[in-house]
Formats: structure tokens, sequence, C-alpha cells
């Protein structure tokens, strides 16, 4: 029984499954992972929705709970896959502050759908292809978070100091919250936090963090899963330390730092320093394997020409003595028979059993060269 696998990919949010592959499961094992559900769509309408305690729980597990709700007499019936933990999804964005400097970053939303939610993604569904991806949310959303929440919130900033200051994440964020309120009810969304990431050097890990997993999903590598793991804990690693220090900032303009915050955004650095050194220490460990693989193929082609020449050696060699014999054949025949001619016994019988034996010892050399 093979195992199916709806979400190949960090970025992929949600996936509807038409019903004629919906036959093709009871061959086959669903396993659900962590924040992830699958709901049954009858005729338009969600019946039952399954997790992974649900499914852990249940006599047969997923094929024996499909082949129970094939039995049902409808017209639709489609699978609808969906993550239901939190997800970070950046808004990339520009625009000037009060004083005309201008300013880039990302608006970053940590967004949730919850279980009771997921039916509203028929809304997104019905005119749109059946995957829904990170970057398809945000192609939603994105309009919305520039004119409701970055441009209100960056005309009321007077310096880039004030990027950072308390008094400009809390309104970022309670501009998130209210602005984005309806477009997201509608999909399903539930807003947990937002908070811009204008920093330079934060904003070039973000896009690292993406580029790294783009690159990952165009490759054919054993551990790409794996890989792709371990960049989704670093992405969230960053992140956290990136609102973490928010926090602080906020804290230090209220006067209210504590060692808790301080002693949490260490270990947060401590943390992504330790993956970014094993990232590291995996890829040092891939390019190893590489490596030995190309030395393994030049020793196989440094022998393989090794051979060959000196096959052609030997032939060459072969040859030169046949050629050498030939000419000493020839000139004891010349001899022998310039011999018979001054005692008058060159005879047509002689002439000809001479010329026999050359013919037989030339059909010899042929052979032996055919044999080389």
């Amino acid at each position: 029984m093979t195992n199916y696998k709806w979400r190949d990919s960090p970025d992929i949010v949600a996936r509807l499954v038409n019903a004629d592959k919906i036959q093709s499961f009871a061959t086959q094992e669903v396993l659900l992972k962590p924040n992830e559900a699958c709901a049954l769509i009858v005729d338009g309408r969600i019946g039952d929705v399954i997790t992974e305690t649900l499914l852990k729980s249940m006599a047969g597990g997923f094929t024996r709970w499909i082949g129970d709700k094939l039995g049902v007499t409808a017209n639709d019936r489609r699978l609808l896959f969906a993550m239901t933990g939190p997800m970070d999804y950046w808004i990339p964005f520009e625009g000037q502050i009060s004083d005309g400097e201008k300013v880039t970053g990302f608006a970053n939303l940590r967004m949730r759908l919850d279980l009771e939610d997921v039916p509203k993604l028929l809304n997104y569904f019905a005119n749109n292809d059946p995957v829904l991806t990170r970057d398809g949310v945000i192609k939603i959303i994105a309009d919305e978070v520039k004119a409701r929440v970055v441009t209100p919130s960056l005309a009321s900033c007077e310096s880039a100091a004030g990027l950072r200051s308390a008094s400009f994440l809390e309104m970022f964020d309670m501009s998130a919250e209210s602005g984005m309120r309806n477009l997201l009810s509608n999909l399903g969304f539930t807003l947990l936090k937002a908070f811009p990431i204008t920093n330079p050097t934060d904003m070039e890990l973000v896009q690292r963090h993406r580029a790294a997993v783009k690159a990952k999903l165009s490759g054919d590598e054993a551990n790409v899963e794996a890989q792709l793991a371990q960049y989704a804990h670093t992405e969230a690693l960053t992140l956290a330390r990136i609102e973490l220090e928010n926090k602080v900032a906020r804290a230090n303009a209220r006067g209210k730092v504590t060692v808790e915050l301080e002693s949490e955004l260490k270990e947060l650095r401590a943390q992504e320093a330790k993956w970014s050194a094993e990232l590291d220490f995996e890829r040092g460990k891939m390019q190893i394997r590489v490596d030995e693989s190309d030395a393994k193929n030049k020793r196989a082609m440094d022998m393989f020409a090794e051979v060959q020449a000196r096959k052609a050696e030997r032939i060459a060699n072969q040859q030169e003595f046949q050629k050498q014999r030939m000419d000493s054949q020839n000139q004891l025949q010349k001899e022998i028979m310039e011999l018979a001619a001054e005692h008058g016994a060159l005879t047509p019988e002689v002439i000809q059993e001479m010329l026999r034996q050359q013919t037989a010892q030339k059909a010899i050399d042929g052979k032996e060269e055919d044999s080389a």
C-alpha cells in the first residue's frame, strides 16, 4: 500500500482533490501530520472533517473512512486538505515616511486556518486552481495590506528611527487586525500577529530562506524533504527572533525591559546560529559525496584510457613484427629463386609452390590480426 502526500512543499496551504481521483485512495494510505486536516465535500457541502488525532483513533485508518464515504450517492464528491497550523506570509512593500524618505521591507502576517473555517476555502477554489500556496494567499491579500496597513502606518511615522518604536509597531499590528478582518474572515483565516521587517539584514535573511526553499524544490536529491524541514525551522527561528526584538524595542521604549525577554532573545539567537551551522555541515557532507563520485568516475576513465593505450601499443608491435617477418620471407624467397635460376632449377612448379606457401602465410597472419 502506497502513501499519498497531499503537501509536498512547505508553501502549500490547501489542496482540493476532485472525485475522479478519490477512487484511487482505496489502495493508498493518507498520513496527516500535526496541524493538517482533511474534509469530505459532498454536493458542495462539508461532511466529516478529520485530523491526525482522529485518524489515529479510527479502526482501519483513512482507507476505511474514505471507503465508507464513497458509498454515499452523490454527484459531487471531493477531498479538501488544509494546513491549520500558523504560517507566516511576507508581503513586500515600498513606501515613504512623512519626511519623504523611502522605505522598503516586508509586512509579516502570521495567520492560522481554524478547523471550523476550513469550508470557507471553497470560496477560493470556486474560481482558482485546486492548489493554494503561500504565494497564492499573498497575491490575494497583498493589495489590501499595502493600502490598509502599510501606507497609513508609514505616513504617520516621522523618521526612519521611528520605524522600530513601540508606538509604530503597535499601530501596525492594530491596523492589520482591523483593516484585514473582513477579507481574511471570508477566506477562513485568523490573523495572529502582524509586524514590519524593515531592517536590511533581516530582509536578506527572509529572502535567503525563500530562495533556498525554491532551489531545493527544483532539485532532485534524496534528502530534499529533510533539507526543507531544516529551512522551515531556521525560517521560524529568524521570524521569532525578529518578533522578539520588536517586543524588546517596545519594552525599551516603555522602560520595562525584563531579564526574561533578554534571555529568551539570546536563546533564539543561539538556536538560529546552531541551525545555520548544521545546515553548513549538511551541505559540506553533500559536497564530499559529490567529490567522491567525481573522483571515482575520473579513476575509471583513466583506467579505461590506459587499457586502450596498451592495446594500441600491442597491436602496433604485432604489426611491426609481421612486417619484418614478411620482409625476411620475401628476401629469402628472392635469394632462393636467384640461386635456382643460376643452376637452371627455376621451373614453373617451384615458382607455383613458393607462391602457394606465401599465400598460406598471409592467411595465417590475417587470422592473427583479427584475433588481436
